[in-house]
């Protein structure tokens, strides 16, 4: 263990916790401790040593010498890896929930979190009192503005309308008298008439009302456009950070463009050496753009128009065993036909988010496709790669045990999507395969105006189609289905089964994940049983007991002070 003089001391403790000890953490400037850590990775001494030998000077941090560092050290052991080591907190703020999912979506380096439409009612008003949606530039000086701003404008009206209906529905369900609670812990519920205490009285009624607000949260978030205006917080390394830059200055919406930029800006003044390399890759934009031209030929023929919940595909058995009943016994044919059914599996997930079908039928009928087309298919995803890092896309990580096919409301997509040890591909968000009415919102008697909105939300759709293709999604309700994949292994099908099955979560993502789970049972049951922590009742007031608990958190920590 170093010894360190006392002057060296001082100087060590605003960057580690400890200056004697060799377990220790470090804290300090984003954009140098990275650096340190990649120098020290070939430096005789430790990160200490290091930054007091190589980074310090007079006393200071030399600044200009700590990026003239990590620019050398960039280059000298490769950013993808260094990149790795430094992190920060970014917040995107006032973007659309579509914009958030170009964000979420790179899956590796970054923890995002965002603002729940399950706990927040999205009825406030932005300084000049118009609801908070995103509107697109582009779309504002079309001949499409007025449409656009009278149908988002219905949509949020007729949402907000709903909030105090749906919550003395569910009041009429419950009622306050009538609820039950176990606000002290104890395991016994609780009725508000049993408890003599006051503070036990408060947090009841806390509990009650905000059980009350969640339940409608769930149910109005239907009604929502993915236009809405929200806020998401991310924690990424460097290299997320540059991926996240990359892939938003290439896509097709103009806010995402901007929203990168911002980024850009702002990681500058933090972490600039790590997202130095940021640029919309012209390789990923010629692939997208040859892609849909390509899947609008090859599948031209194909008619799908069916919206399963969720299908497990199967691994290729019946086709393989139809291929070779002409040749019994022979392993060649066997090894073909094995071979066919795998390509045939990757190449309809190349297809799969530039085309309108289920991945099911886009396997079958890419099962039929001529060698030449198949091999088309093949050199337009795969592009002209000029350098390692013209990486293709998630079609490449196909042939997991399980794919999951599906089509839910977007809100569940949303929901479930934040599961990154897996595989996910999505189609187009779009209000015109069709919509998921809410149980409750039918029971209340507001069915009339749910599909309403979601009849102007398909009008809007089709009218900014033919000129904004990117933008015309703004019109998705978090109700509209959803087409998109999930490939993954037995672990993480655990996790997720588990997980979002409890008790408290949204009503359409835990009904997702126990018809997942009944999926795998029936092909495996000893694979089923292993994921022993699903749960697989019928919960109306999801978030009843979370609630309670919360409470009983809150009173402790309160008996603590």
């Amino acid at each position: 263990m170093p010894k360190f003089s006392a002057e060296e001391k001082a100087l060590l403790e605003p960057f580690v916790t400890d200056t004697e000890s060799d377990i220790y953490a470090v804290r300090g400037p984003t954009g140098l401790i990275g650096a340190v850590y990649a120098r020290y990775s070939r430096a005789p001494g430790g990160f200490r040593e290091t930054l007091l030998k190589e980074f310090v000077k007079g006393g200071n941090v030399d600044a200009k010498r700590a990026q003239e560092l990590i620019e050398r050290v960039l280059v000298a052991y490769g950013d993808d890896s260094v990149g790795e080591l430094e992190g920060t907190h970014v917040s995107f703020e006032n973007i659309s929930i579509l914009a958030t999912k170009e964000i979420e979506d790179r899956r590796i380096g970054g923890s995002p979190i965002e603002q729940s439409t399950r706990y927040v009612f999205f009825d406030q008003r932005d300084a000049d009192g118009r609801f908070r949606y995103f509107r697109d530039p582009l779309v504002m000086a079309s001949p499409h503005a007025t449409a656009y701003v009278e149908t988002m404008d219905f949509i949020f009206q007729t949402y907000c309308d709903l909030i105090e209906p749906m919550k003395a529905y569910y009041g009429g369900l419950k009622p306050l008298d009538a609820a039950e609670y176990d606000i002290n812990g104890d395991g016994v519920k609780e009725k508000y008439a049993d408890l003599a205490d006051e503070k036990d009285q408060k947090a009841f009624r806390i509990t009650y009302t905000n059980d009350l607000r969640s339940k409608a949260c769930d149910t109005l978030r239907y009604l929502l456009p993915i236009a809405t205006k929200t806020n998401v917080g991310v924690f990424g390394n460097g290299r997320f950070f540059q991926n996240v830059l990359s892939h938003c200055l290439g896509h097709d919406l103009p806010e995402v463009q901007t929203i990168a930029v911002a980024a850009k800006a702002a990681l500058d003044g933090i972490m600039p050496s790590y997202v130095k390399r940021a640029k919309a890759s012209s390789y990923l934009q010629g692939v997208r753009k040859d892609m849909r031209e390509l899947t609008g030929r090859l599948l031209a023929g194909l008619g799908d128009i069916t919206t399963k919940p969720v299908e497990l595909l199967d691994r290729g058995e019946d086709a393989i065993a139809a291929a070779c009943a002409a040749k019994p016994g022979d392993a060649d044919a066997l090894r073909a036909a094995m071979r066919h059914e795998e390509d045939s599996l990757t190449i309809a997930c190349m297809l799969y988010p530039h085309a309108d079908a289920s991945l099911q039928a886009i396997r079958s009928y890419v099962r039929r496709l001529s060698p030449e087309d198949r091999q088309a298919a093949i050199n337009a995803y795969i592009g002209d790669r000029e350098t390692r890092r013209d990486r293709p896309g998630r079609a490449l990580e196909s042939g997991y045990p399980y794919t999951f096919d599906c089509c839910t409301d977007f809100g569940t997509y949303k929901d479930l999507m934040r599961h990154r040890m897996g595989t996910q591909l999505r189609q187009k968000f779009t209000p015109m395969l069709g919509f998921s009415m809410p149980p409750d919102l039918a029971a209340a008697g507001y069915a009339d105006r749910a599909l309403e909105c979601m009849r102007r939300a398909q009008d809007l759709y089709l009218r900014l189609q033919p000129d904004f293709p990117d933008a015309a999604s703004y019109a998705t309700l978090h109700g509209s289905l959803t087409r998109w994949v999930l490939g993954m292994n037995d672990r993480p099908l655990m996790h997720l089964v588990e997980l979002r099955t409890q008790p408290a979560g949204h009503p359409s993502y835990r009904k997702l994940a126990q018809q997942m789970h009944r999926l795998v049972e029936d092909r495996s049951p000893w694979r089923g049983q292993a994921i022993a922590f699903v749960n697989h009742e019928d919960v109306f007031w999801s978030r009843a007991e979370s609630e309670a608990k919360q409470r009983v958190k809150e009173k402790a920590l309160d008996e603590k002070k």
